[in-house]
């Protein structure tokens, strides 16, 4: 089942065409990564997605045109985002900053139970200022607050930005966990190879553009695609 349609999507800042008119699609309960340099318009295209920034395109969930909905419409239906550089209310503890995350959407108390479970050393560090938590317990705060919007779509922006391996890993874990309970996720993300190892699907971005898509594991085993995108 098809959950969000995206379709002509263009932003603009100023006379600069950071995303030229893009269309992609997300199905219930997949994992779809866009990646691209930077500059290639990863960002934008999530901001665009849920209005942050001046946008045009069609915009369908589960088949309803919601072109027109707001950004605060467009949180209410479950379209949520884990931000890049996390967010966080760094003066707030971690419980305060998770249930700051259920204010416009979701069961605070069913989905702290949750969150704690996906990330047990944040029901460690409730009480601790979040200011005070490593880069790592940082991002899993981030994540732990987006979920407790109860996303019905996921998108996040970089989340292994800056983080240990065994950090990303855990936090990659999660997202696992989650594409098995129905949740969409739509994924930002540098480090490619990671991504198109828990993807789906993924699109590549060049310059505002769309430059290949397709199935992530035939991507990863695609030699020119290696070459060009990934590194290898």
């Amino acid at each position: 089942m098809r959950m969000l349609k995206i379709n002509n999507l263009i932003v603009n800042y100023g006379h600069v065409n950071a995303v030229k008119g893009i269309s992609f699609e997300i199905k219930k309960g997949e994992i779809v990564s866009i990646l691209g340099a930077n500059g290639a318009g990863k960002t934008s295209t999530l901001f665009g997605i849920l209005k942050l920034v001046k946008s045009k395109r069609e915009l369908f969930f589960n088949e309803e045109d919601i072109s027109k909905e707001n950004t605060q419409k467009l949180v209410k239906r479950g379209i949520i985002l884990c931000p890049e550089n996390r967010r966080i209310f760094p003066g707030l503890n971690v419980e305060e900053n998770l249930k700051m995350g259920s204010f416009i959407r979701g069961d605070e108390k069913n989905n702290l139970e949750k969150v704690y479970n996906l990330f047990p050393i944040l029901k460690d560090r409730k009480k601790q200022f979040a200011g005070s938590l490593s880069g790592g317990e940082q991002q899993m705060l981030a994540v732990g607050r987006a979920l407790m919007s109860d996303p019905k779509i996921l998108m996040l922006d970089e989340p292994s930005l800056g983080l240990a391996p065994i950090i990303v890993d855990e936090i990659f874990n999660v997202l696992i966990e989650l594409k098995k309970e129905g949740i969409s996720i739509l994924l930002v993300e540098q480090n490619a190879i990671k991504a198109l190892k828990i993807s789906d699907r993924a699109y590549i971005l060049e310059t505002g553009k769309i430059v290949h898509s397709g199935n992530a594991k035939k991507m990863l085993q695609d030699e020119k695609i290696k070459k060009a995108y990934l590194g290898r």
